[in-house]
């Protein structure tokens, strides 16, 4: 297709929405076709009145006929290329349309699009042929024109005979414009539609040729000096017939449900050229019949003109079902369906009755002219009028006829549509309330969802506490078992807090056990007692009250420990004063005796040393509870072990060095640090009970012989 914004002409890929008809649009006598015959018209009728003013006339100067008579042909034969042009155009697109259509059943396409490139083969191929039928009209009246115009070069133009051989291309071209006319229509109306339309034209018609015969051509024919021949007769009947019948064919279609809306500018143009051809060809009728007509007036410029406006409506054909075509599927876009089916302006219905209403107020004029003015007159007018009137009443009656079974058929289409409207709206309804009910459920399920969100997004922070409240619906199991589930989680969260309250209080209590074993207080000064587990505060007690124990038998202990060792110093120093005496004091009595009591002197010092540190032991461990009692054991053991250390190497040596004394008394002493079994068992457990065991033995041993 070629691209109506290119003026070359150049060849560009359509549209995708375009097709059928709209694909046989023509460019270029698009973008010039209006300006050539406005050019056109401008030219010859400033070249008429610049001949006439010249002092040119009309009918007698040969060159203002002859350049009279070009002008028209080509006026007629630009009208002609225009139909031409668009007429090949379409058959072009009819061709591949069908040519797509045998392609699509060869690949099995689907039904509906193959009836839907069948329908638009069709009506393209419609289109050719009434764009045919109209080429063959204007090339019929623009023969006829040629051969006038070869009457008219050779005579004057009042001495034209009429009729002629150039009424043959006149009268045939009739045919061709009403069949062009007609088959422009759309062919998916009803028949009704067409018949009340043809009922209405004839109405119209009929009026227009009662009024142009009784008041215009009889008196003019009777007034005649020299009456006309029969031909003469009927064809200035017939040019004024043919072209009212032609204009008010144009006049319905274009206002008609026979043409959309957007075909309404290709039949204004197509009208328009009609009453040009009527209004020109009535004036030829009423001056061939008095000859007077005369070539070179500006009359001339009718006969072009209209042929002009017929090409000029070819083109706009094409150009007015591609606007209809991107009207629907700028429509298709916005979801607004199919443009036939908008809401009626005031324009259109305004039109729609004036349609209705114009064909009876004509009828009932005519009507009531012929019964008042025509019928007085008597004789044959009055039987002329009377069959006149009888037959546009006949029409009228028709027409009434034909709104009543459309009336009747309409009724009917509108009680099956109630019907089905009704039933549609009960089902309308009932899918309403499923979609209402649907909805309140949804909002429900989107409520309880947000709300079985919240709880989750509560509890995901870490707030166990949260529960699902007031939700109904489906949900409502979710939201109990949701309920459940954390009423059971905040049960394990308190056992897990009392569990871990037990552990930490036992790990203390560990501590304080572990601080008790070591000698110390079970806590530090400044901790408290812990007071938060019911079941173990009686244990918290009794560790405590143990501890106090244990603090009374120490200070007891240390107590005697001082006592005794009191006791072992005033010992010690009797036995150093019994050591001095005079007894011991002589070299004849330094024997086993100075030597046992020395022995008892030390021993005594030891004891007081071992009292004295473990004194000391219990004062330190009194006075540092707070350190830890690790260290504290560590000391304390470290010091008992070197006094036993001391104490037995003395003891060895002591062994050693008086054993042979020993022997030569007579007496062989056991070693100190012999151990007494008692029933297989040692009773000496530790050094302290050794050192008794000692002190026992050696008050055992006599000091003389």
């Amino acid at each position: 297709m070629l691209n109506t914004g290119n003026p070359r002409g150049e060849e560009t890929q359509p549209p995708t929405y375009l097709h059928g008809e709209a694909l046989a649009r023509d460019p270029w006598a698009e973008r010039y076709g209006p300006w050539l015959i406005l050019a056109f018209a401008i030219i010859f009728s400033l070249f008429l009145l610049f001949m006439q003013l010249i002092g040119q006339t009309p009918g007698k100067s040969f060159s203002l006929k002859g350049t009279s008579d070009i002008f028209q042909f080509a006026g007629e034969a630009l009208g002609f290329l225009f139909c031409v042009r668009i007429a090949l155009r379409l058959r072009k697109v009819s061709n591949q349309l069908r040519r797509q259509m045998l392609g699509n059943q060869t690949e099995r396409r689907a039904a509906g699009d193959l009836a839907d490139l069948h329908n638009e083969a069709l009506v393209a191929r419609r289109a050719f042929l009434a764009w045919s039928s109209l080429s063959i009209a204007i090339a019929l009246y623009a023969c006829g024109q040629a051969i006038w115009t070869s009457y008219d070069i050779r005579m004057s133009s009042a001495d034209v005979p009429f009729p002629g051989l150039y009424d043959i291309g006149f009268v045939a071209s009739y045919p061709f414009f009403l069949i062009g006319t007609l088959l422009l229509t759309r062919r998916n109306k009803a028949s009704v539609g067409r018949v009340r339309l043809l009922l209405d034209s004839l109405a119209v018609i009929g009026t227009s040729l009662t009024l142009s015969w009784f008041f215009l051509l009889s008196p003019i024919i009777a007034g005649l000096t020299q009456q006309p021949s029969t031909g003469a007769a009927v064809l200035s009947i017939y040019f004024p017939t043919g072209d009212l019948f032609l204009v008010a064919i144009g006049a319905f279609l274009m206002f008609s449900p026979l043409a959309s809306r957007a075909q309404q500018p290709v039949f204004m143009l197509l009208c328009m050229g009609l009453f040009f051809l009527a209004v020109t060809d009535s004036l030829l009728a009423y001056y061939s019949l008095s000859n007077s007509f005369n070539t070179g007036t500006l009359q001339d410029v009718l006969w072009p003109l209209s042929m002009a406006l017929v090409g000029l409506a070819a083109i706009e054909y094409p150009r007015s079902v591609a606007r209809e075509q991107e009207q629907a599927e700028r429509l298709k876009g916005l979801g607004l369906g199919n443009a036939n089916h908008a809401a009626p302006t005031k324009l259109s219905q305004l039109s729609l009755t004036a349609q209705t209403i114009i064909p009876f107020i004509l009828v009932l004029a005519t009507c009531a002219l012929l019964l008042t003015n025509i019928a007085p007159r008597g004789g044959a007018t009055l039987v002329e009028a009377d069959l006149v009137a009888l037959a546009l009443v006949l029409i009228v009656i028709a027409r009434q006829a034909l709104t009543l079974l459309e009336n009747n058929r309409l009724t009917m289409q509108m009680r099956g549509e109630l019907v089905i409207s009704r039933r549609e709206l009960q089902v309308t309804r009932r899918e309403a309330n499923e979609a209402t009910r649907s909805a309140q459920d949804k909002q429900v399920m989107e409520e309880g969802i947000t709300t079985l969100r919240e709880v989750h997004a509560r509890v995901a922070r870490g707030d166990i506490r949260a529960r699902a409240q007031a939700i109904s619906g489906p949900l409502l199991p979710i939201a109990i078992s949701l309920n459940l589930m954390l009423d059971r989680i905040s049960a394990l969260a308190q056992r897990g807090e009392k569990y871990d309250q037990l552990a930490n209080e036992c790990r203390t209590l560990q501590e304080g056990v572990e601080r008790l074993g070591q000698g110390s207080a079970p806590w530090s000064e400044d901790q408290t007692m812990p007071r938060g587990a019911t079941e173990l505060r009686s244990v918290y007690l009794g560790l405590a009250h143990v501890y106090r124990m244990q603090e009374s038998q120490k200070r007891r202990i240390a107590a005697s420990m001082e006592s005794m060792s009191k006791l072992t110093r005033r010992i010690s120093e009797a036995l150093s004063e019994i050591k001095r005496s005079h007894i011991f004091t002589k070299e004849e009595n330094a024997g086993f005796e100075r030597m046992v009591l020395d022995r008892v002197v030390r021993e005594v010092d030891l004891l007081e040393q071992q009292q004295s540190n473990a004194i000391s032991l219990l004062v330190h461990n009194r006075e540092h509870v707070s350190q830890p009692p690790v260290i504290e054991s560590q000391h304390a053991l470290s010091s008992q072990h070197s006094l036993i250390s001391s104490q037995h190497s003395l003891n060895s040596n002591e062994h050693h060095i008086d054993s042979s004394q020993y022997r030569n008394a007579g007496y062989t002493p056991q070693p100190a640090n012999v151990p007494v079994y008692h029933n297989g068992n040692s009773t000496l457990e530790n050094p302290f009970e050794q050192r008794a065991y000692q002190i026992q033995r050696l008050k055992q041993i006599p000091l003389d012989k």
